[in-house]
């Protein structure tokens, strides 16, 4: 079953399982204070919906996924607003579903932000990527600034963040920012292709394995270790990994039910 609503700059569609979160303000398909906000609705009710099992993030047009925040409003933000504005970013990155980031041309700032938050980035090869806020006497707030750092470590990152450079499509793929570069005539099929593939597994083990990136990523070997295995136990016990180890036994396509 489809499902279509638009509003405040976003268009969701659901279909068959897949929803795609499209920020839809072309050209450049800047967000707004008001967008935050409203991504962080989107993201609690794509977590609550169980007909959901991948979320796809992709920007209206081919000019830009988003050249960023609306610079216009940093002026006018309080406080409060500022650090609600990261947090909405950081709730794509903790969504249980597994995310993909479609990317094409312009991946700046809060694109910049918001492409890191996914956990698959599939680009064209006319994507930039950048964190510029160094050139409007700011940094990067909404997590791109840690990311970036964590992802390219502190030597190569302080090229880009002072200077405000921009990585090209090649130059990301080589550093694990984007994971595929495809042509652009073909990379919504591809993306499609890895959302099915992604469909087929076990959602429960893809969120087991979810949050047991997120605390591995930062931690001793010895923890690492530990987490591992005991979200390997848990695991052993649910249907899912009976299903799992039946399907491969009778070699046919498990049919998993997140339980």
């Amino acid at each position: 079953m489809e499902r279509t609503y638009s509003g405040g700059g976003w268009l969701v569609r659901i279909d068959n399982g897949i929803a795609e979160v499209i920020i839809n303000r072309p050209p450049l398909n800047l967000i707004t204070l008001e967008m935050r906000r409203d991504l962080g609705r989107i993201v609690s009710e794509l977590e609550q919906d169980g007909n959901v099992r991948v979320v796809i993030f992709e920007g209206s047009g081919d000019r830009a996924f988003s050249a960023g925040g609306d610079v216009t409003e940093f002026l006018n933000t309080t406080p409060n607003e500022l650090i609600d504005w990261g947090r909405t970013i950081e709730t794509v990155e903790s969504l249980s579903k597994p995310t993909i980031a479609l990317l094409r041309g312009y991946v700046l700032g809060a694109g910049t932000e918001l492409a890191l938050a996914c956990d698959i980035r599939i680009g064209t090869p006319d994507v930039e990527i950048g964190l510029p806020e160094i050139r409007l006497g700011m940094v990067p707030a909404s997590g791109g600034l840690t990311r970036i750092v964590k992802a390219l470590g502190p030597l190569r990152a302080r090229y880009y963040l002072l200077l405000g450079r921009r990585i090209k499509a090649e130059e990301a793929l080589q550093y694990g920012l984007l994971h595929e570069v495809v042509d652009s005539a073909k990379v919504r099929d591809r993306v499609m292709e890895i959302a099915r593939d992604l469909m087929s597994l076990s959602p429960l083990a893809i969120k087991a394995l979810k949050d047991a990136i997120r605390l591995i990523q930062d931690s001793p070997m010895e923890v690492g270790f530990d987490i591992e295995r005991k979200t390997f136990a848990l695991l052993r016990y649910s249907q899912d990994f009976q299903e799992g180890i039946k399907a491969f036994k009778e070699k046919r396509q498990p049919k998993f039910q997140g339980v």
